[in-house]
């Protein structure tokens, strides 16, 4: 899994949103959220920036490759 889905799953579970809310914001299934978040599914740019407005997020915070390990270690503490 690439670190820009890992970093949306991450951000995600931090602020506690359901894969349900962000696939409703975007105006997508829920489908869609699970396979892109299970790898399943390509994300794309846009897919990225709506989840990123889903997420109340920056786009280019999902594309730190950092951010991911960095959050883990913030969750796990």
């Amino acid at each position: 899994m690439n670190y820009v889905v890992k970093n949306m799953e991450a951000i995600r579970t931090i602020k506690r949103m359901t894969k349900t809310h962000v696939a409703k914001h975007c105006g997508k299934t829920i489908t869609w959220y699970k396979d892109i978040a299970k790898g399943r599914r390509g994300v794309y740019l846009d897919d990225v920036l709506l989840i990123a407005e889903a997420l109340e997020e920056e786009p280019m915070v999902l594309f730190n490759p950092k951010l991911s390990e960095t959050l883990n270690i913030k969750k796990t503490a």
